[in-house]
């Protein structure tokens, strides 16, 4: 019987990812974490790619997709940012994986947008602005789940403690600090949640578009400046 399975294998590489982010995810040093050889590793998956978009289908299977198509497209988005935030506070690791692996190798993982885009379909939204609605939420849940380990005082002014002159100068800035900290931990999500659901469904679900965008783009060198 081999000792290792894709299971084993998908483990591995958590720990692994855990340990060295993503450049330290190689064939060699996976083989060494399950004490096998290179060819024993290869007997069961083909390559580092094969790992990486394994370990990208295992995490899928845990988001909650199950609301689109049942319940309203907001609450279904919802339901689905919050599992997504619980997954990745678990495994922040993953957040360069998912944004690594080509949806092309991962078929439950493109069984999961196909259900999200589906749900934004039944729901009217134009097909021009799905795909940008959906990355703007992914975009908003990374950032979310990458600032969760952050300290309950990185917002905390400079300590004044000897000086009544900068305790004076940072007075607002503690006050807001100090009213934050009386809410719930998930209170910066849910604010950020709820105003990024109105903002697109006020754009694409009442078919206002693309001219609607307050702030339009501008390439880089052009932001804030006149045309020259």
């Amino acid at each position: 019987m081999s000792l290792i399975d894709r299971e084993s294998i998908v483990d591995a590489a958590l720990a692994q990812l855990r340990a060295d982010g993503l450049d330290g995810l190689t064939m060699r040093a996976l083989a060494r974490r399950l004490g096998v050889s290179n060819s024993a590793l290869y007997n069961h998956v083909p390559s580092r790619a094969a790992v990486l978009a394994a370990v990208q289908e295992r995490f899928v299977t845990r988001l909650d997709a199950g609301g689109f198509g049942t319940v309203s497209l907001r609450q279904a988005l919802a339901r689905w940012a919050w599992s997504y935030l619980v997954q990745l506070r678990e495994h922040p690791e993953l957040v360069p994986v998912i944004v690594a692996v080509p949806v092309a190798q991962a078929p439950r993982t493109s069984g999961m947008y196909q259900r999200v885009i589906s749900g934004f379909a039944a729901a009217g939204w134009p097909e021009e602005s799905i795909i940008a609605s959906m990355s703007v939420l992914e975009t908003f849940i990374f950032g979310a789940a990458l600032d969760s380990p952050a300290p309950d005082d990185v917002y905390a002014p400079h300590d004044p403690e000897h000086s009544p002159l900068l305790a004076r100068t940072y007075e607002a800035f503690a006050e807001a600090v100090a009213a934050q900290r009386a809410r719930p931990r998930d209170v910066i999500f849910t604010i950020g949640l709820d105003a990024a659901l109105t903002g697109l469904h006020q754009l694409w679900g009442t078919g206002r578009g693309w001219d609607a965008i307050s702030v339009p783009y501008q390439p880089p060198g052009r932001v804030g400046g006149g045309d020259r």
